[in-house]
């Protein structure tokens, strides 16, 4: 299936000028047309309705006047229409409706406009933890050995001149007799399988409670033990992520919008820093966003083209790092301060440029959808851009092969992530998932 402009171009662009938009005359068009066709046209219309719609505000802010951004009015409507009038079209393609959606995305990453959303899957798949694994493990840790207590001692060898200085433990201390009885019980509930969201939050919020800011060292080593590399996901999407030459916005820009990671390591930096690109990775430092870039971004200055990535809930890379003031998100009380007070910092940042921009999209990968925080935002943003969706890898729940799928099947599984503004890209295995984003090249 090819997704492209229509050669019945003139007739689509007289059908979107008309005054009144009339189903029979939409069906005959979409009927009539190659179904690539059709549907490129019109999402090439919704974003051209709510670019315009951008492009107004931003002339009514230069004049001075105020700007509603939070209702994109006719644009919306139209929009919204659209959508809807195409949606039995596309839902009697079944499972080719995956076919649609890859093309459109080579046709938004090309604009530098399609960020990708990596989430824990992508550090699982370099042999890393999930987030249960990673709560069980420090859990087990502070049940079986609590916590050291150490100070930083001058060598023997240290002079005045050149002070030395070692870590030296002089003790351990205990979860409390309470923290430690309920920190048990978690662990069970993560041994058996049966832990959810709230009993990982918990866990990691006695963690937390316990090691204080120390806990995010511990994190790191568990993160990059045995020298843990960068995996097959990391890896295609650093290979797209060269800079392009985009014609129609008149420059070169990054390969992807923007990366956008949920996970506290480095490895998808590592990745880029392997196929020479500039990058910078961006998190929250006390209350400022800070950037640390590599020595290829560091070399074209701080104006410089590079691929950002940003760490939503803290970043700890593989190097010595001070990470003193980081803010990280983990525990409960990370969790509420940072999502409950409204979107600010690097989360409203992103939510901004990238997952509430009209004109932007989003490819989630290795993301489970279990986070109500990241949920609501994608809730949010549709609300307010009803028409505009973002993009999600999921592994096919159904029995059989997605492939084979009846389209009332896929459309009942794909149901609550639409509902959310996310079209499912659905695969069989995970390891699909590198080949289908090198397919956006």
């Amino acid at each position: 299936m090819i997704v492209g402009p229509s050669k019945r171009r003139r007739e689509w662009t007289g059908f979107f000028a008309a005054r009144r938009w009339r189903p029979e005359e939409f069906a005959r068009l979409v009927e009539s047309d190659e179904i690539g066709s059709a549907f490129f046209e019109i999402e090439t219309q919704i974003n051209g309705l709510y670019r315009a719609h951008q492009l107004a505000q931003a002339s009514r802010r230069r004049a001075g006047h105020p700007a509603d951004d939070e209702h994109p009015g006719e644009g919306a409507l139209k929009a919204r229409w659209l959508t809807a009038a195409f949606e039995p079209f596309r839902s009697a393609l079944g499972p080719l409706q995956r076919e649609l959606d890859l093309g459109l995305m080579r046709w938004i990453r090309r604009a530098s406009c399609l960020s990708v959303v990596i989430g824990s899957g992508a550090t699982m798949d370099a042999g890393g933890p999930s987030w249960a694994e990673l709560v069980r493990r420090l859990l087990a840790h502070l049940t079986e050995h609590g916590r050291e207590i150490w100070e930083m001692r001058l060598t023997p060898e240290s002079t005045p001149d050149n002070r030395e200085y070692r870590r030296v433990v002089t003790g351990s201390e205990r979860l409390p007799a309470g923290a430690e009885s309920r920190a048990r019980a978690l662990l069970a509930l993560i041994d058996a399988g049966t832990a959810n969201v709230e009993v990982l939050m918990e866990g990691a919020q006695i963690c937390h409670e316990f090691l204080g800011q120390a806990l995010f060292t511990e994190l790191s080593g568990i993160l990059y033990e045995g020298q843990r590399r960068p995996g097959a996901i990391h890896r295609a999407i650093a290979e797209l992520a060269a800079p392009i030459l985009v014609t129609d916005r008149g420059g070169v820009f990054p390969g992807w919008d923007a990366i956008i990671s949920y996970n506290f390591d480095d490895l998808m930096g590592e990745a880029l820093d392997e196929v020479g690109v500039a990058r910078a990775a961006y998190a929250m430092r006390g209350n400022q966003i800070a950037g640390d870039p590599n020595e290829i971004a560091r070399a074209r200055g701080a104006s410089g083209l590079h691929q950002p990535i940003y760490h939503l809930h803290g970043y700890t890379p593989r190097r010595l790092f001070l990470i003193t003031q980081v803010q990280f998100v983990f525990a409960t009380a990370q969790y509420t301060r940072t999502y409950d007070g409204g979107l600010a910092g690097i989360i409203g940042e992103v939510f901004a440029r990238c997952l509430a921009n009209p004109v932007r999209h989003a490819l989630y990968v290795g993301c489970s959808f279990d986070d109500e925080a990241m949920n609501d935002m994608l809730r949010q943003a549709a609300r307010t851009l009803p028409g505009r969706y973002h993009y999600a890898l999921l592994r096919w729940p159904g029995d059989g092969l997605f492939a084979a799928a009846a389209a009332e099947e896929v459309a009942l599984e794909s149901a609550r992530y639409v509902s959310m503004g996310v079209r499912p890209i659905w695969f069989d295995d995970f390891s699909e998932i590198p080949d289908l984003i090198r397919s956006l090249a």
